[in-house]
């Protein structure tokens, strides 16, 4: 059986990696919300509007979340004698997964109202709580000053007390585990040789790396648990019932999606503990690889004498093995390529649903390349920053004991063949980063003024720093250390040219070392980043609302606004748009009307129309409409769409027999 493939063609192991990961996100997809959203459930609107005065006493109060939320999340509005004003329990409407509603008791008093909120999300399972006021008749808490209105306020946004300091303690571990069991994989399973040379050292580094790999998979066990535990704990907090409130972790568990998730990557790290123990049971035994490893020991200047030995006594080994009893406290060997196709499959779903709830993935508005960019970027992250740990702490340590000429030789040729996966690795990282940091940032002054944004540039900065170090380790040391290593044979091992010859190549060894375990450093410093990034949430984009004008509407004393209307030139027709009353939860008429070039209707077309907000995900509502008497007209209930004041879009596709179909987008403004 051959096991050099997978070592001489990272490329098309990543490569195959990369179409095991599509194929199973088209397995999870129809399992999870395609909508564009923040994995954190803040609010982004409310009515009544917050702050505001209005004169009727509302019967229901809704609050507008930026992502759908879970059933879970409830709230509770005071009256200005701080009394329980409730008069039913909150809930989701049926259809609108980012609403939630709660009805008031009649007859309500004049005065200050206050809505205390708390919202589950329903991708991510964390907590988010905020309060909304608003005022019937006049405001009774005589406060001075100039209202604030809208939802800027209405959110209390994360900070790091101790329950979030142990979150992003938990999360950080949770990382570093990750990513070095991920370049412990890509390290043994692809990187490293499996021919006669390099078969003593592979073995010795699985035994040496093998503790490694348990503790980082008992890490992400004990993580997943205390990472469950602490958001049931918020939510438990949030609702004010203090300690692990078990129907708080029955409703992380069970109405969220991070539920399914979590039990999902249970079972997956479970299979990896279970596939770890029945591989440590593969031994070879020890007098059966001591030869290899007595003429490894003696250096690489002379291995080209002793290639036929070599050759023999690997020929002995492979027959051992295969044919032998296990000899106990031997060397592991991987015996079949099937290892390394199932450490990577299992490390591609594990790193998928980590992706799936990720931040970036739930705000970027292309889900399908948002969950592919993140999941490059995740793997790109675990293989630059794990792979050099492995370098670093795994594989150092082991040369040590070799001759200076051969373990340069060694080194040299590992980091030849790590450099194209290294190299490929910063360049999908950087190119996925960037991506979705655009996606997640529509104002660029939100990368000051937030914690988030703060976090991101610190943890940029850190990236552009392990880029040059890593730059610098691949293209100078490596090459002199490799120059080093052939000039050292050269030199008659007597004179004292070769001992500065030596010492010189110690010199860069050891310079090595210090620059592995230096970037090391760094890459955690960037996963600390990466784990206060998931703790503090991406800015909330806030829809563009004139509240001062909504009030007046909201309350009557703004004049009748005229409904919205447009016209627009899509290849050689004109289509012209009107949509009545204009008003949110009103029933809705949309009225289309096509002409071509000489003025006459064209009733013979299909128009399909899908109607959603622009800054949020609100629900596509698509319709079809086949003919035109002469105009195409549609009509929707109320609260079916149109349902929040802001910018919303109609995309129209127009199709004509004979002809290539039309496109084109409307964007109109509803108060």
């Amino acid at each position: 059986m051959r096991y050099g493939r997978y070592g001489r063609y990272p490329g098309l192991a990543l490569s195959a990696l990369l179409i095991a990961g599509i194929i199973l996100f088209q397995t999870w997809s129809p399992l999870m919300p395609a909508p564009a959203a923040q994995a954190h459930a803040f609010v982004i609107g409310s009515e009544p509007i917050d702050g505001s005065t209005v004169t009727t006493p509302p019967r229901v109060v809704r609050i507008f979340f930026n992502g759908p939320i879970s059933p879970a999340s409830r709230a509770l509005v005071f009256d200005p004698n701080e009394r329980l004003v409730n008069a039913a329990a909150s809930y989701i409407p049926s259809g609108h997964p980012r609403e939630l509603d709660t009805p008031l008791q009649p007859n309500l008093s004049e005065g200050s109202y206050l809505v205390r909120w708390i919202a589950l999300a329903a991708n991510d399972g964390r907590t988010t709580q905020g309060a909304i006021g608003f005022n019937i008749g006049h405001s009774s808490t005589g406060l001075p000053g100039q209202t604030i209105l809208g939802p800027s306020t209405s959110n209390y946004l994360p900070t790091l007390d101790l329950l979030g300091i142990l979150s992003v303690a938990w999360e950080w571990l949770v990382l570093l585990a990750l990513t070095f069991w991920i370049g412990l994989l890509v390290m043994e399973q692809v990187v490293m040789e499996r021919r006669a040379r390099s078969l003593d050292l592979l073995m010795r580094a699985q035994a040496r790396a093998r503790p490694l790999q348990w503790l980082c998979l008992t890490t992400l066990l004990v993580g997943e648990v205390i990472t469950l535990i602490l958001r049931s704990v918020s939510l438990s907090q949030a609702a004010e019932s203090g300690g692990i409130d078990w129907q708080a972790l029955r409703a992380v568990l069970l109405t969220t999606s991070y539920g399914p998730l979590w039990l999902a990557r249970l079972v997956l790290i479970a299979l990896a503990l279970l596939w770890l123990a029945v591989t440590a049971r593969r031994r070879t035994p020890k007098e059966a690889t001591a030869g290899v490893a007595r003429v490894l020991r003696r250096g690489g200047s002379r291995f080209g004498r002793l290639r036929r030995q070599v050759t023999q006594e690997y020929r002995v080994t492979k027959e051992l093995v295969t044919t032998e009893e296990v000899a106990p406290g031997g060397s592991t060997l991987p015996l079949s390529p099937w290892d390394t196709s199932l450490w990577l499959t299992l490390a591609a779903l594990y790193l998928l649903s980590w992706t799936l709830t990720s931040d970036e993935v739930q705000q970027a508005s292309l889900h399908l390349s948002a969950i592919v960019l993140s999941w490059l970027s995740l793997l790109s992250q675990a293989v630059w920053l794990g792979g050099l740990a492995y370098l670093g702490y795994v594989l150092l340590p082991l040369l040590a004991g070799m001759e200076a000429d051969h373990q340069a030789e060694v080194l040299v040729t590992l980091t030849r063949r790590l450099t194209p996966l290294l190299l490929m690795a910063m360049a999908v990282l950087l190119v996925s980063q960037l991506f979705l940091a655009e996606s997640v940032f529509s104002d660029l002054q939100a990368l000051l003024t937030t914690a988030y944004g703060r976090t991101l540039l610190v943890r940029l900065g850190l990236t552009v720093l392990l880029l040059a170090l890593s730059l610098f380790t691949l293209f100078r040391i490596t090459p002199r250390l490799a120059r080093q290593t052939l000039l050292l044979p050269v030199v008659d091992a007597e004179m004292p040219a070769r001992r500065t010859r030596r010492e010189a190549l110690l010199q860069t060894e050891r310079q090595l070392g210090r620059l592995l375990k230096g970037q090391s450093w760094v890459g955690m410093a960037i996963l600390l980043c990466a784990a206060l990034m998931s703790f503090f949430a991406p800015p909330i984009a806030f829809p563009q609302i004139n509240y001062a004008q909504a009030v007046q509407n909201q309350t009557g004393q703004a004049a009748s606004t005229t409904p919205p209307s447009a016209i627009q030139q899509v290849g050689d027709l004109t289509v012209s748009l009107f949509i009545t009353p204009g008003r949110v939860n009103s029933p809705h008429t949309v009225l289309i009307l096509l002409t071509d070039s000489r003025g006459q209707p064209v009733t013979n077309a299909r128009i399909s129309l899908a109607i959603n907000m622009v800054l949020m995900d609100m629900g596509t509502v698509q319709q079809t409409l086949s003919r035109g008497e002469p105009a195409y007209v549609a009509t929707f209930p109320a609260r079916s769409t149109f349902d929040m004041a802001g910018l919303w879009k109609l995309e129209l596709t127009i199709e004509r027999p004979a002809q290539p179909p039309l496109r084109t987008t409307f964007e109109f403004t509803l108060s």
